[in-house]
Parts: structure tokens; sequence; C-alpha cells
């Protein structure tokens, strides 16, 4: 096996190279006669020299055609590449109002107004609302003026051409942002939880001492309380909370399934990863090429295209609900309605208190920790979202709603797995109470979910994979219509869910039965043949970043629909394979002990890190040079941090709650389990290992 991959890794590089040799039109000694994407002026020269009365503001800038000019074919040139490239006839300016005004006043009015271009184009282009910054406005109409003036003095001077500049907000000496009432509720709360926290871990010392005080410690905080309100009073005790994290469980399900939290840590990884490289791109660069000319290579389909790296969390959760669902039904000999509202419930309360922690988080402090040219770019729209539109994300709806403004924007998985649930909850129901409808409906339903994507991209024009275009990366997507339409929505991800279900179920089924998976050629050969096709799949994205195919095309469609569902097959394949023992070294890496804790604060994590990419990397001064180094030092910092912070909201929030909610549902005369997988007379319990975490 490892010898194929080696042989897969160097192909790999040999096919890159070829590629990346016809893309000799990315000439760079054209590519640098281009105005700068990005030109910042001295931040903190700027509000020091002139203290109270300075101003910066940041400036958005779009080119007007003009065929005269010598360096406009170039423009419209690397323009007209959307795929691929930035828009180079949109410029982004960091200037100093101060000096601008200095600048100005050089020149009589006559000359002043020969810099000043009106808006030419009344469509608009891309740009943020006004109301999203406080006082913006105010600015944009202060400045409108004197921005264009100072940005077409330079561009005329240089390069013969005007632009129209737009103000996007402004900062100043005298910014500050008093604590209001929202802040206050967030302090209040984090010191409640804290002094929680201390009490209940200080009753259960007191009560080991009192009653078993010859137990080892760890043994004594795995031990189940009885039922009461020492049960209660110990919910948010710190080392009881973190021996539940690091317990190991014996249970067969458990066993089998351990290799998840493995995938839940590797997941967890690549998508801090990709996000880390969003956040790079997405700030002002000194060197852009370095983001156009990896649109040009083979092997960075692999970063570009593994946006579908997430479908692995949705394989996951179809999985465990369909294992657990047969489980519980087999225990019960029925599930209800009042069963299925139930499982509903406790699923929101599992999901609920953490998100709505990082909400107000986000709404309140994170906008205070840190300043910059654009740091209100990085916050204050965080800031501005979750005060307006928390409730999209505690409804779990906000993968159709308030996309253009998200809170929490990674939340949009939360609501398409919520959602999913449901759906899945509602299929397994069906076929539960109509079992010689099983196979037509899961041929009825696998349709669909092909069919579903396979419309969205027909009827919207979209290419056969979801782009991650360059100009899109500098609004972190926000407006981009495939990534609405396409990337998030619950009806269009439904078919790594269902892959899931199936594997579960056929696992369950078979699981109970003599079957012995190693006499199944056929299944082996397709098992160690996933992760090649997968890479496969992943660099096959390169066609349509490399070429215009007309649209709509039924092929691209069909294309779509078998690429968005084949990640779901895939990583069903994997996780049926592994469950059954299937894997040697790879299942072995998986089942490490170290990835126990890991894979269950991946919830907190996924929830917390785009805080810490935001508080980190959100303060820059100027432009930044991006490099594969800088983005792997970035993931790895990002990735200590989060798992650090994580942990202590998964200690200090997740857990505790989970226990408080177990002992709310729980009925006297049901047992009590340990294993943070099982389900209840009440509904279905989720654990800090079930799949809701991202």
């Amino acid at each position: 096996m490892a010898h194929k991959s080696c042989i897969i890794i160097v192909a790999m590089v040999f096919l890159d190279c070829y590629v990346t040799a016809l893309t000799a039109t990315f000439n760079m000694t054209e590519y640098y006669k281009l105005p700068k994407l990005y030109k910042y002026d001295d931040f903190d020269r700027c509000l020091l020299e002139f203290d109270t009365t300075a101003v910066y503001c940041l400036v958005d800038t779009t080119i007007k055609p003009n065929a005269t000019a010598i360096i406009w074919p170039l423009i419209e040139k690397f323009s007209n590449d959307t795929k691929r490239s930035f828009r180079h006839d949109r410029l982004q300016r960091g200037i100093c109002m101060n000096w601008c005004k200095k600048l100005m006043e050089r020149f009589d009015h006559q000359t002043q107004m020969k810099y000043f271009l009106a808006d030419f184009n009344e469509t608009s282009e891309i740009t943020f609302d006004a109301n999203t910054f406080r006082q913006a406005l105010d600015w944009r109409i202060k400045y409108k003026k004197l921005a264009n003036q100072c940005v077409n003095f330079e561009l005329k001077r240089q390069y013969s051409i005007m632009g129209h500049s737009k103000v996007e907000y402004c900062v100043t000496h005298r910014d500050y942002d008093p604590i209001d009432y929202l802040d206050v509720i967030f302090l209040v709360v984090l010191g409640s939880l804290f002094l929680v926290v201390l009490l209940s871990s200080f009753y259960d010392y007191r009560r080991r001492r009192k009653f078993s005080f010859d137990l080892k410690s760890s043994e004594y905080y795995r031990a189940p309380v009885r039922r009461g309100l020492s049960q209660m009073m110990v919910a948010f005790s710190l080392p009881r909370n973190w021996q539940l994290l690091v317990a190991k469980r014996r249970t067969t399900p458990s066993k089998d399934f351990r290799f998840l939290q493995g995938a839940r840590f590797l997941v967890m990884y690549l998508v801090i990863a990709g996000h880390c490289m969003v956040f790079n791109c997405i700030f002002p660069l000194v060197n852009p090429e370095y983001v156009e000319f990896n649109y040009r290579r083979l092997v960075t389909m692999l970063i570009f295209n593994g946006v579908t790296v997430i479908q692995t969390y949705f394989t996951i959760s179809g999985f465990l609900l369909a294992v657990q669902f047969v489980d519980y039904c087999e225990k019960n000999k029925s599930f209800t309605v009042k069963d299925f509202f139930a499982s509903i419930l406790y699923r929101y309360l599992r999901l609920a208190p953490l998100c709505a922690f990082m909400v107000l988080c986000d709404a309140t402090w994170l906008f205070k920790l840190q300043d910059g040219p654009i740091w209100k770019r990085v916050a204050e729209t965080e800031r501005t979202f979750c005060r307006n539109n928390w409730w999209a994300n505690l409804l779990f709806v906000n993968n159709y709603f308030t996309v253009d403004e998200p809170c929490l924007q990674q939340g949009w998985y939360l609501a398409t797995d919520f959602q999913l649930f449901i759906l899945g909850l509602m299929l397994l129901a069906f076929v539960r109470r109509f079992p010689k409808l099983l196979k037509a409906t899961m041929a009825l339903a696998v349709c669909l979910a092909f069919i579903s994507p396979a419309l969205v991209t027909y009827f919207n024009h979209f290419e056969g994979v979801v782009m991650i275009k360059p100009e899109a990366l500098k609004y972190v997507l926000w407006y981009d219509d495939s990534y609405r339409k396409m990337y998030i929505p619950t009806h269009t991800n439904y078919g790594s869910y269902l892959a899931g279900l199936i594997a579960g179920l056929a696992y369950h089924k078979l699981k109970h039965g003599d079957f012995d998976i190693r006499k199944h050629k056929l299944f082996l050969l397709m098992w160690y043949l996933a992760l090649p096709v997968a890479i496969v799949l992943l660099l096959s994205a390169y066609i349509f970043y490399a070429y215009d195919f007309e649209k709509p095309a039924v092929w691209i469609a069909i294309y779509a629909a078998i690429s968005k569902n084949l990640w779901g097959v895939i990583f069903a394949v994997l996780y049926f394979g592994l469950a059954f023992g299937v894997g040697w070294f790879f299942k072995r890496l998986l089942n490490n002990p170290i990835f126990r804790p890991l894979g269950k604060v991946t919830y907190a994590v996924y929830l917390c890190h785009l805080f810490v990419i935001r508080a980190t990397l959100g303060n820059i001064r100027e432009p930044i040079y991006v490099s594969d180094v800088r983005i792997l030092v970035s993931t790895s910092s990002t990735l200590v941090l989060s798992y650090i912070l994580g942990l202590i909201m998964c200690l200090g929030i997740e857990i505790p709650l989970s226990n408080l909610q177990k002992h709310l549902f729980k009925k006297k005369s049901e047992t009590y389990r340990e294993d943070n997988m099982e389900l209840t007379k009440n509904g279905t319990k989720y654990g800090t290992e079930s799949h809701q975490s991202a």
C-alpha cells in the first residue's frame, strides 16, 4: 500500500510540473507592470503623527476602462480570468487622509478636480454595506472626493488611468468601543461559569475525601454518581469531566468506532489548514501572484477542491445515527412520534449552548482584542452580523438565511448537519415502520441525492465543482453564488449523509451475522482504491479552472452530482471497512489513544478556531508576504491555540451541560450508561464523541 502511494505521489509531481509548464501564459514580466492590488500607508505613524485629528481609511477603487492607456490591455487580460486571478481592475488602498489632504492642498481647485472621477458603474461592484461598520456612511460622504483624488493622483501619473474610489470605513485615534449591556452579559456568563466550575470541583473533592478517599482519583472521578442533587452538583467538576474526556470506552460499538476520533482530528486539521489559507489570502498581499500562480498548478487542486473534506463529517453523522437508531429500536421495540421529537430536542440542547456562547463572544469582546487598518474587516463584521443575525445560528437555519451577513460563518455546517439529522431520523423511522419499502425508499433517496445538485448546477450555470475564486476570497465567499447555493445548503449535501446512513444500516445488519469481510475480495478492492480515487476526484477539478465550457451543460450537471456524492460514498466504504477491522496500520494509527480526547474536543475546536485565526492574524499593518511556510506556521499555531481554547470550552461548558442534560432526560427506571453513543427512551443522546462535532 505504501509503495502504491509513493508511485501516485511521484506521478502527481511530474504531472504537476508538466501542467505548470503549459501555463506559461502567466507572464511575470507583464504581471509586474500592473498597478499593485494593495498599497497601504503607514497606519501607526499616521495615527501618532496627527494624534487626535488622524483619520486612516480603507478605500476600494474600480478602474474605468480606457482603451487608449498602454496598461489597460494587461489589466483586462488578467481581470477576465476570474477563475484563477484577482480582478486587477479593482484595487485596495489604505490611505492616511491627513497626508492625502496635504498632498491635494499643493494644487488649485481646478487641478484637484482633474483627479476626481464620478461613479461610472451604476450596477456597483460588491462591497460592504455601509451599516456594517459604525459611522461608515459618514466617512464615505465626508471623504468621497478626497479619497478619489489621492488614488487617481497615483493611477493617472503612473499608468494614465483613472478609477472611482469608495471609502469602506475609516479608523481614527479617537475610536473607542464602549462597553455595553451585551459585553457585560458575556462577562457575567463567563464569570458565572468559572465560579460554578470552581465550586463544583471543590464539592467533588470534598465528597471524595468524605466517602471514597481510599480510591485512586481516576477511579473515583470515573465512577457514576447516584441520581439526585449530588449528580447535578458534580456536573461541572473539572477533574471528573477530564476523566470523562480521556476515559476509554469498552463496549463493542465503541471499540469498533474508536477510529472515528482519529478521523475527526485529521479532518479538523485539514479544515483549519484550509481556513488559514483562506484568511491569509483575503488579507492585503505583497505577492498576490502567489495565489494566482497556485491556481494554475494541478497539485494545489487538492487544496482548492479540498473544501469537500467537510463531507466527511456528514458521512460520520449518518453512519452513527443509523447504528444508534437500530440499536435503540431493537432494545425498545418501537420508535414513536414522542421519541422523534424528544431526539430532536435532545440534539438541539447538545449543540445550542456552546454555539450561543461563541456567538455572544464574537458579538462582544472579539472586536476589543486588536486593532489595525483591516481589523474592522476582520472583527467588526463579525460583531455586527452576530448582533443582527444571532437568531439564524440558534435556530440552525443560517445555511439558508443571512448567508451574505454570516455570524460564526463556520456554523453553516451545524445548521446543515442538524437539518440532515432530522431528515435522516425521518427516513429511518419510515423504513422502520414500513420495512418492506426499505429498498424502494433508499433507491428514491439516492436518486434525489444525485438529482438535487445536478439541477442546482444546471439551472444556475455553475461549474462542475464549487470554485474558490480569488476575488471571492476577499469577502470570504459571502457573495459567491456557488458557495451559497451549492456548497452549504442541506439539499445539496444530503448524499454524503445518506451514504453514511446506508453504511451504518449495513454494518448493524452484518455485525450480528456470520460475516467475514476478508472473504469479500470485491469490497477489499474498493476499500484499497478509495483514497486513490478520492485524490483523483480532487485533482479532476483542474479542468474547470483551466478551461471554459459552455453552460448550462448536462454533462457538467452529471459530473457535479457524481463528484458531490462520490466523496460520501468513498468515506462510507472506508468507515465500513475500518469498523470491521480492515486497514491494518491505518486503523492502528487512527485507534491511537492520543486521538481519543482530541477527537472529542473537535466540536468546540470547530466553533472557536476562526476566533483564534481572527485574533492572531487580523492585526496586520501592511500587505503581507504569503508563502507555503507562512500558511504552515499559521495552521500549526492555530491548531494548538484552538485546541487549548476548545479544551477549556469542552470541560467548562460542553461536557457539564451534557451531564445535566442526561440527568434531566433520564428516567429513574432507566440504567445510566457512560457510553456517550447511547439511545435512551427519551431520545438520542449525543455526547462529546457523537457526530455533532464538526
